[in-house]
């Protein structure tokens, strides 16, 4: 899952994002932006096509490799946006950008999206094998299935929050502030349709992150939910129920005391399997 994460690093706002869009003042420039992708679909290769890449531009027959990156659209608006977005594989730490670690792809094109869910699918092309079959090696062990199941002898997950009714364990990994990777957990709940709500920490840089929820099932053991959601946004609301109605002496006791309160950050993300 760590592997197939990427930091997505996008060169240019296309004219075409609406008004209210929270870009809109910087359409038309290369003014970047980033965000956080995932590697949904590794295609086999092909050899006796054109290659589609930047640099062959479909003129030159070459063996190449498609990834599918799939991320939140308002990250990658567009084919137009897509064509300036650079995937950062394997940033795991600063020193994986000098000692060849981190590989970066170029992306090509939009292949689905949904501004409704704030789901995209971007393809992304390589001519290097090594990549391509290391990628392909990762895809079987998660996409078995829709779910897998974790045996908690085999595998320690006390790290994760309890299981509480109705919420449930959620990992998140992201590139915030276009950093190398993070991983936060916190706890889910179902919303409105293909709308899930968790408040495992998030920061911007982290949209179109994997949000991986755990489950349980009738034998006790514990599950993961192997499509993601796709991360899409978060605001903050008051761990207390009355912490809104406090006045300003109130507050200042309260800092005095040491009892300064606390803000949970609320995320919300999308069933991007479905569409």
């Amino acid at each position: 899952m760590i592997d197939r994460t990427v930091r997505l690093r996008v060169y240019w706002t296309s004219p075409e994002r609406p008004d209210d869009d929270e870009l809109s003042n910087h359409r038309g420039t290369m003014t970047p932006h980033m965000g956080t992708g995932f590697i949904s679909h590794v295609y086999k290769p092909v050899s006796d096509k054109l290659c589609p890449c930047d640099k062959c531009n479909g003129e030159i027959t070459k063996k190449f490799w498609r990834f599918r990156v799939r991320t939140a659209a308002h990250v990658v608006y567009n084919t137009e946006e897509a064509k300036s977005t650079r995937a950062d594989l394997f940033y795991d730490d600063d020193s994986c950008k000098f000692d060849g670690r981190m590989v970066t792809l170029t992306g090509l094109e939009v292949e689905r999206i949904s501004h409704d869910q704030d789901v995209c699918y971007m393809e992304c092309v390589t001519h290097d094998d090594a990549l391509g079959e290391r990628i392909e090696s990762l895809m079987p062990s998660l996409d078995s299935g829709l779910t897998k199941r974790l045996d908690r002898d085999l595998l320690s997950l006390d790290f994760l929050p309890p299981f509480d009714e109705g919420r449930h364990p959620t990992l998140i990994i992201s590139h915030p502030h276009g950093q190398p990777k993070k991983i936060t957990w916190g706890q889910w709940r179902v919303g409105k349709f293909r709308h899930v709500e968790y408040n495992a920490p998030t920061c911007p840089g982290s949209a179109g992150a994997p949000v991986f929820r755990f489950n349980r099932d009738t034998r006790n053991r514990r599950f993961v939910l192997l499509s993601p959601l796709v991360h899409s946004g978060s605001f903050s609301s008051t761990s207390t129920q009355h912490q809104d109605q406090l006045n300003i002496i109130t507050r200042f006791l309260q800092n005095l005391r040491g009892r300064e309160s606390k803000q949970e950050q609320r995320n919300y993300g999308y069933e991007g399997w479905l569409f």
